[in-house]
C-alpha cells in the first residue's frame, strides 16, 4: 500500500512539473514575441523594423517619438487598434552595460 502511494504521488509530482514547464516556455515564448529589435524607423509612415521578424510593423505614429534604431520595445497588440509600443530598453542602455 504504501508503494502504491508513492508511486501516485512520484506521478503526480512529474505531471505537475511537466505543466510547469509548459506554460513558463509559453510565457517565454510570448515575451519573446512581444519584444522586438528596432532596426529602422519610419516616422512618417507610423511602422518600424524589426530585427527578430525581419519586417516592418505598423504602430501608432505617437509612440514612434521615443523610439530609435537599436532599441528593445514591447509590442502591446489590441483588436481593432494600431499596436502600442514601449521602450523596454533604449540602445545606448545596451551598449553601456557590460555583459557578464
Amino acid at each position: 500500500m504504501m508503494t502504491r502511494v508513492l508511486s501516485i504521488t512520484a506521478t503526480a509530482a512529474i505531471v505537475s512539473l511537466a505543466t510547469s514547464a509548459a506554460i513558463a516556455e509559453s510565457l517565454t515564448d510570448r515575451l519573446q514575441a512581444a519584444r522586438m529589435t528596432v532596426v529602422r524607423v519610419d516616422r512618417g509612415a507610423g511602422k518600424f523594423l524589426c530585427a527578430e521578424h525581419r519586417r516592418w510593423t505598423a504602430v501608432s505614429a505617437a509612440d514612434l517619438s521615443a523610439v530609435n534604431p537599436g532599441d528593445i520595445v514591447k509590442v502591446d497588440r489590441r483588436a481593432g487598434q494600431l499596436p502600442r509600443i514601449t521602450v523596454v530598453r533604449s540602445a545606448s542602455d545596451e551598449i553601456g552595460s557590460p555583459e557578464l
